[in-house]
């Protein structure tokens, strides 16, 4: 009758070690070996309070059987990494514990293989309960243990390894750990090797001499052997992944990468260490989805698409079941749709989707047709009510409740971009958080308070778009189990662009910095248009035009119409018009890929651009601004509108047109757009006091001044050159009307500086 060997793997060679004895586990265990032989058999014993020290307490065995565990579980160390870990405070380890390690380890370098060997024969035999009858009263490690588990997998490898093979992995160990201990402080190599002669019996003299000879014959050994290539590799890091270890390490990365993306490691490391487990183990098809979730980190389309294709190619091809099969292939239809949904191939994600709705309807999987059908209505552009009417009625019959709640958030937003009421668009977004609520879904409850903020500020309520965002961080704060990375950086750079808005321009970078540091990779467009977009308002006050229009293009990488528009702006404030026009005439057009926004910011460039056509094109703008809802973009039209009616001599219509927008304009945080209002507004009083009264009375003008001086302070917040000059020379006319001398040569001399520093630039 055969025996069966447990620890050989099927269809590999008998000889071939499938779990290599590392550095790693060498140094756990002599760590373990040192707390046993120290430690942990003289704590049973009464001991006196007199000689009780801080090392001999519970808390120090709790700790250690923790740093244990974690050691154990983790992806191999070395030993620089194992030092770290042992002094880091964490585990709370005293400190003549960690010395007497580092004289155990430092021995165990200098020494020969006798050393290890002993120490295997001490765990096995004293210390390892594995249910045999007890040699010794007392027994430290239980074999069924986690620690008592991994000494016995590591002593049934250390046992089936060659001569030569445990001789190479000492050699390994003496390499890697000489280094480190040079390095560390109280060691002195000269006492060590002192204190082991003055110990040494005439015996142990002659084994020193033994052991050299045989040192010699393995040198000797090792040259032949070192030849050999293949052989050689099998025994060092190829082979330092444990199947265990690998499935540890890839569920930490990718929680990491889902909730943490700062704590993971960085791309360049993960995909070495990545390389490095591949190489361990080949078969572990789950190595290759954490690589694509790598690659979609840098946005590296090929080493994506080869990662999916190996990953769902292998654990299909370990399946038997037709059925089974069947769903990996439509499955991983679905995945390369949204991997090039992700990339903007938009036609190759459609026809992977048609595919897999043709395998999913062949066996009726309503899940995966769900799933199928909520991506085609985001990257078609026919028939989007359609299916999201079917998409909500269906999901809700499967219980489906993420997609469910998904289509709602959907319609929602198809509706804003429809010109629908928003009373209707609030009411289905109410449902969708109900729905939330009640099915526990809390990271879609931070979507849909995203999504408000987005809406809200669409309709000109910045304010209440800005309460939203921080609803969203607040919901992050209380959540800790809940995470929603994308909320999370949308609604941060929402505050970025709102303290851009009100001119807090050195609050702004230090959250931008904060923000790039917690989504490094992904997600990383929304804070680069952040930033971009704060270089860019910073520029334009400034009249610096090289660094706006640097600005303005570095934005194309992430956002192309974005882009055309600032750079319009810019154009338009260098007052070259035809420029201006040419940047943004495309984007008045009405079709699917201009949004409502887009167009009337386009409409608002051209018409300032050119003062003939402007009247007709502020109203076409106007008329369309009203027919979606868009309160604040009607506000800014009619600023617009009403510098038109004072150059065609209309300001009495002009002032009331001002007059009425002027409340909601300073409902918002834009400061920019505030102060710009009050100057029109002023200037329109002015041209009514003369058309009225054919003069300006005395308190008229100081009153105007008055109220020039706080826009001025407005101004000079957001540091907006432009419109200072402006005011500025305003001031100094009406100070010489008034007969204000001083102050009128204060305000002359402040324009003259504000034109010295534009020729600078």
């Amino acid at each position: 009758m055969t025996t069966i060997d447990f620890t050989a793997i099927p269809n590999t060679s008998a000889n071939e070690i499938q779990e290599n004895v590392t550095t790693h586990n060498i140094l756990v265990l002599t760590l373990i070996n040192h707390y046993i032989k120290q430690y942990a058999k003289i704590y049973p014993k009464p001991i006196e309070k007199s000689s009780l020290d801080s090392v001999q307490t519970s808390k120090f065995h709790r700790t250690f059987s923790m740093l244990a565990l974690h050691l154990i579980q983790c992806p191999d160390l070395t030993f620089s990494e194992l030092i770290n870990l042992i002094t880091c405070g964490k585990y709370q380890l005293p400190q003549t514990f960690i010395q007497s390690f580092y004289m155990e380890v430092y021995q165990m370098t200098n020494t020969n293989l006798n050393v290890v060997t002993e120490m295997f024969k001490n765990l096995d035999g004293s210390s390892l309960n594995i249910g045999l009858p007890k040699v010794l009263p007392v027994k430290i490690i239980n074999g069924s243990s986690p620690v008592g588990l991994f000494l016995r997998r590591v002593m049934v490898f250390f046992n089936k390894m060659q001569f030569l093979q445990t001789e190479a992995v000492i050699k390994e160990v003496k390499i890697h750990c000489s280094a480190v201990l040079k390095k560390i402080p109280g060691l002195t190599p000269k006492e060590i090797v002192s204190k082991e002669k003055e110990d040494l019996s005439p015996e142990a003299i002659e084994m020193v001499k033994i052991n050299k000879t045989i040192n010699e014959i393995i040198e000797m050994i090792n040259i032949n052997y070192q030849e050999s290539s293949n052989q050689n590799r099998k025994y060092h890091k190829t082979r330092s992944w444990s199947p265990r270890q690998v499935e540890l390490f890839i569920a930490q990365q990718v929680k990491l990468l889902k909730i943490n993306e700062s704590v993971a490691l960085d791309p360049p490391t993960l995909h070495k260490k990545l390389k490095e487990i591949l190489r361990a183990n080949p078969d572990h098809f789950d190595v290759h989805y954490l690589n694509y979730l790598n690659c979609l980190r840098v946005k590296e389309y090929c080493g994506a698409v080869n990662s999916v294709q190996h990953y769902f190619s292998r654990q299909t091809f370990r399946v038997i079941n037709v059925d089974e099969k069947s769903r990996g292939y439509r499955y991983t239809s679905l995945n390369m749709a949204i991997l090039n949904a992700f990339f903007n191939h938009n036609e190759e994600a459609i026809s992977y989707l048609k595919e897999s709705i043709a395998v999913a309807h062949q066996v009726n999987d309503h899940v995966c047709l769900q799933h199928a059908l909520m991506w085609m209505y985001t990257l078609s552009k026919k028939n989007k009510s359609t299916m999201l009417k079917c998409s909500v009625t269906r999901s809700k019959e499967l219980e489906l409740h993420q997609i469910t709640s998904f289509s709602l958030q959907s319609m929602a937003q198809y509706l804003v971009e429809n010109a629908e009421s928003p009373a209707i668009v609030f009411e289905i977004l109410k449902k969708s958080e109900i729905y939330n609520y009640f099915n526990g879904l809390t990271d879609l409850r931070m979507t849909n308070n995203v999504q408000k903020a987005a809406i809200w500020n669409t309709y000109g309520y910045q304010r209440i778009s800005t309460i939203h965002s921080l609803l969203v961080l607040e919901h992050d704060q209380c959540n800790k189990e809940v995470y929603n990375i994308e909320s999370k950086c949308i609604a941060m750079c929402n505050i970025i662009n709102d303290l851009i808005a009100h001119g807090d321009y050195y609050l702004a970078p230090i959250l931008i910095n904060e923000v790039s540091h917690i989504f490094p990779y992904t997600h990383c467009k929304f804070w680069i248009m952040a930033e971009q977009y704060l270089n860019f308002t910073l520029a334009m006050n400034r009249e610096e035009w090289p660094k706006a229009e640097l600005a303005a293009k570095q934005m194309a990488t992430v956002n192309v119409t974005e882009s055309a528009l600032r750079l319009g702006e810019m154009y338009l404030k260098k007052e070259d018009f035809v420029a201006a026009t040419n940047m943004v005439k495309e984007l008045m057009k009405n079709n699917e890929d201009n949004t409502v926004l887009t167009r009337l910011r386009a409409y608002l460039i051209v018409a300032k651009a050119n003062e003939s056509a402007a009247l007709n094109l502020l109203m076409d703008a106007k008329l369309i601004a009203i027919e979606y809802h868009l309160m604040y973009m009607i506000a800014i039209i009619n600023v617009e509108i009403a510098i038109v009616l004072m150059k065609y001599d209309f300001p009495h219509k002009a002032l009331r047109l001002l007059q009425e927008t002027k409340q909601h304009i300073n409902c918002g945080i834009n400061v920019y757009d505030k102060a710009y209002t009050d100057l029109q507004v002023i200037k329109a009083k002015m041209m009514v006091n003369i058309a009225d009264e054919f003069d300006h009375s005395r308190e008229f003008l100081l009153k105007i001044y008055n109220k020039l001086n706080k826009t001025a302070e407005k101004f000079r917040s957001i540091e907006a050159i432009t419109e200072l000059k402006e005011i500025v020379y305003l001031q100094a006319l009406i100070a010489d009307e008034l007969d204000m001398k001083q102050n009128r040569n204060k305000h002359a001399m402040e324009f003259r500086h504000l034109e010295e520093h534009k020729v600078q630039q």
